[in-house]
């Protein structure tokens, strides 16, 4: 219920100052109050300070009440078991700066949900797990939005544009969803994004572009993907980041150019992957020279000389070389991933023809790849595995070109 103190402290100076009108006044301001009460819906608490506010959450509510007051700002209707958003159901709230829908069963967004809502500082409708995927015209004309809450949303991708247009975002959570792939300008036009935290989904990659226009984001958090492969340009736009998390993805090689760009890098965390300490490390070990922020360790995964052992710490003599790195992959995966039946025999590509190791040969051979799927039983789920861990490798080669 709307407080109308204030209309009745008003009434009263209008009595003392205009005697004559006092009483029609006080009639209009009390049918004023009573309007605004009425206006309330049945399941809501509603009140005006500091903001104009209905308040429905834990209600058990299925739908979005229809009778919501247009002057209202802020809109809280979490905690309930709402699953559709309608294209009409805040057309009336243009005044709204706040919507509060988190921890719901919502399962579609009908296009046009949010047009109009050019107020809109605030939008939560993070803990909808059925929701899967939004169009992407959802979003436009939130010109003023700061703060968007997508985590928890059962996400399968991020639809081409979904983000255009948001030019006051600040805050954008997309962490504990199930994102596989990140399109190249997905983010273009959040130059003022500060926070983007992307944690918790299945990640493979970081293209190119993936993160393309955000010139002032401040934090990016990645951990807990699936990472194994990071373009040596993915961050050439983040000169402001401070906070990087990459820490329990697949990483085996991050070069120091792809670093490069990170000159305000403070806070680093990369441990948890599965780094291979040889040549192809040198010239991430070199960028970690002259960082002067906070990092993790980085536990060296193979050769198996130095395993366990912190890539930060090592000298660089530890790296020199590519003498048996890819012998023990093979060695460590199929030793350790697939105790039965018979291993594939394959030469490293590694190794020349004459007998002689290298490192990082630019024409990577393939033919171990098709021989590992061949001899691979379609019953064997740890030779899958293994098969995917040279996948990994090669893609890796072909993804980045010649490392060393």
């Amino acid at each position: 219920m709307y407080s109308g103190a204030a209309n009745i402290v008003l009434s009263h100076q209008y009595s003392t100052i205009f005697p004559g009108v006092s009483k029609l006044l006080i009639l209009v301001l009390c049918l004023n109050i009573q309007s605004e009460v009425e206006s309330c819906p049945g399941a809501c608490v509603c009140y005006s300070e500091p903001k104009i506010t209905i308040s429905c959450q834990q209600q058990g509510l299925t739908v979005i009440p229809t009778e919501i007051p247009i002057q209202t700002q802020r809109i809280f209707l979490h905690n309930n078991k709402i699953t559709l958003v309608r294209s009409t159901s805040f057309s009336s709230c243009r005044n709204m700066t706040i919507l509060w829908i988190h921890s719901n069963n919502i399962s579609l967004i009908e296009s046009g949900a949010f047009y109009g809502l050019d107020k809109l500082e605030e939008l939560d409708l993070s803990d909808n797990v059925n929701l899967k995927s939004i169009n992407p015209t959802t979003f436009r004309g939130l010109i003023h939005l700061h703060a968007l809450h997508l985590d928890r949303c059962g996400l399968l991708e991020l639809s081409t544009g979904l983000f255009r247009g948001l030019f006051s975002l600040q805050h954008l959570y997309l962490q504990d969803n199930n994102l596989q792939n990140l399109l190249d300008d997905t983010f273009l036009d959040l130059a003022n994004l500060t926070y983007l935290f992307l944690h918790g989904n299945k990640i493979k990659s970081l293209s190119e572009n993936v993160f393309r226009g955000l010139i002032n984001l401040d934090r990016l958090l990645l951990h807990q993907n699936r990472v194994s492969l990071v373009h040596r340009r993915s961050f050439h736009d983040l000169g402001k980041v401070m906070t990087l998390y990459l820490f329990n993805n697949n990483l085996t090689v991050l070069t120091g150019e792809t670093m490069a760009p990170l000159v305000s890098l403070q806070y680093l965390r990369l441990n948890s992957n599965q780094w291979i300490c040889d040549c192809q490390a040198q010239s991430l070990w070199n960028w970690f020279k002259q960082f002067k922020g906070s990092s993790s360790e980085l536990e060296c995964h193979l050769p198996t000389n130095l395993a366990g052992r912190d890539l930060k710490r090592l000298q660089s003599s530890d790296l020199e070389g590519c003498i048996d790195s890819f012998n023990q992959i093979r060695t460590s995966v199929f030793s350790t991933k697939t105790r039965s039946g018979k291993l594939p025999t394959t030469d490293s590509p590694l190794n020349s023809r004459d007998g002689t190791q290298k490192c990082c040969q630019p024409e990577t051979d393939k033919s171990f790849i098709y021989e590992a799927k061949g001899k691979a039983s379609p019953s064997s789920h740890s030779s899958r595995d293994a098969f995917d861990f040279y996948r990994v490798h090669f893609r890796h080669a072909m993804f980045m070109g010649s490392i060393c």
